[in-house]
């Protein structure tokens, strides 16, 4: 039976030797890759030790400190737009994009709770609970960033749509349609990433020539069974959808800025309220909103792309571990766009402030846009 497997995030071959004495039920090591293992390549601009640093500093030191900072400020997000009132589309919004941002945040620490033992230890990288989460299809989870990403485009549209038609905006967009996008999107989305999730497994392997096992990460006979369909939906989500997310939230923030900026021309020039100083505040911390995910997505939909036109950052190309660790720092980046919304609301949104003193009890000012 021929599987895959990869104790630094990649697929080589593995081949389950008859006969072979192994420790319980390892997979023993069998490759063929012309004499090196993929992430040993002797013309590797990055080493499999540079690799692993890499993915420590971001898994066991990074994830952490943003988490603990993510945690407590997307509840306070979540709970700050449901006290304003979830019958407003926007809040809706910004309220399903906090609790998206949550549920990403646990998960990715927790597929990382376990270094924390194995760096004092030094026993692997893959733990008994990411073990857990990879065995049971819960590694699909990790695609929330392509929720994360449609909810901001939709809320890119939907701002570019008020500024633009303002009385459009409430027939075409109420917050009934809102929900139904969202619940749709949601099943659609999380459905598509749990069988991706399918796809990989951790099992114990031993290296003959080392006399060593560790766990790694092996791809699973439901991969094997429709592997084409899912390197397709696999390249379709992890690529493709970024790119769609990024081109339109360009796009709408750019114009939704023009146009803002034209209205707060007109109305000094004639004192129109054709756009009130509250959907003026709130607008700008959208376009806020925006620009950051576009910041945090672009380095990842890059390299995605990077990964399809330079096969030398493939499986068995040069550049493969120079790969896997852009890969890491970009995800990073993702932790980033999911921690820092808090900021922004706080910095722009000065009806959140208020509502965020009253809610610990500090009188509100009463007269803020937003």
């Amino acid at each position: 039976m021929n599987i895959t497997a990869s104790s630094s995030g990649g697929t080589p071959d593995w081949t389950r030797r008859q006969g072979a004495v192994t420790p319980g039920d390892c997979v023993v090591l069998g490759v063929d890759t012309g004499g090196f293992i993929p992430w040993d390549n002797p013309d590797n601009m990055v080493s499999q030790d540079v690799e692993q640093a890499v993915d420590t500093a971001v898994g066991a030191v990074c994830l952490p400190i943003l988490f603990l900072i993510s945690a407590p400020t997307n509840i306070l997000n979540m709970l700050v737009f449901w006290k304003q009132g979830l019958r407003e589309r926007i809040n809706l919004c910004l309220f399903y994009l906090s609790c998206v941002d949550f549920v990403h945040m646990l998960h990715a620490f927790l597929c990382n709770v376990d270094r924390f033992y194995l760096l004092v230890n030094q026993k692997g990288r893959y733990g008994p609970i990411f073990q857990f989460i990879a065995d049971n299809g819960l590694l699909g989870f990790r695609s929330l960033t392509w929720l994360s990403g449609f909810v901001s485009m939709f809320i890119a549209c939907e701002r570019c749509l008020c500024v633009v038609s303002p009385l459009r905006s409430q027939t075409i967009l109420s917050t009934k349609t809102t929900s139904l996008i969202l619940a749709f999107t949601t099943v659609f989305t999380m459905t598509s990433a749990l069988v991706l999730g399918l796809r990989f497994g951790v099992v114990c392997v031993f290296d003959p020539e080392t006399n060593r096992t560790s766990r790694a990460q092996l791809t699973s006979e439901f991969y094997h069974r429709y592997q084409s369909h899912l390197d397709v939906l696999s390249l379709f989500a992890a690529t493709v959808l970024p790119f769609i997310y990024v081109t339109v939230i360009v796009v709408t923030t750019i114009v939704t800025s023009v146009q803002l900026k034209k209205m707060v021309a007109w109305r000094q020039r004639t004192s129109s309220n054709t756009l009130s100083s509250r959907e003026m505040v709130l607008t700008r911390m959208l376009i806020a909103l925006s620009v950051l995910y576009i910041i945090c997505t672009l380095p990842t939909t890059a390299l995605g792309f990077g990964v399809i036109f330079v096969s030398d950052f493939a499986l068995h190309g040069r550049y493969y571990n120079l790969g896997v660790s852009l890969h890491t720092v970009f995800k990073l980046a993702a932790y980033v766009n999911a921690t820092f919304n808090f900021f922004i609301y706080c910095f722009l949104g000065t009806k959140y402030r208020d509502t965020l003193r009253r809610m610990f009890g500090y009188p509100g000012i009463g007269s803020d846009p937003l």
